[in-house]
């Protein structure tokens, strides 16, 4: 777990900002479908 956590550290080091807007929207997207619940709760 240790070494896969470090390949990721590393990577997420190695962005350009462009990058980093892109990994930004992509968090923001997941989260509100987190939020939301994939929409579970609309057939009670």
């Amino acid at each position: 777990m240790g070494h896969y956590c470090h390949d990721v550290l590393r990577y997420l080091d190695r962005l350009s900002p462009h990058q980093w807007l892109l990994v930004l929207a992509a968090v923001i997207v997941v989260g509100l479908f987190c939020m939301r619940g994939f929409g579970s709760r609309s057939h009670f």
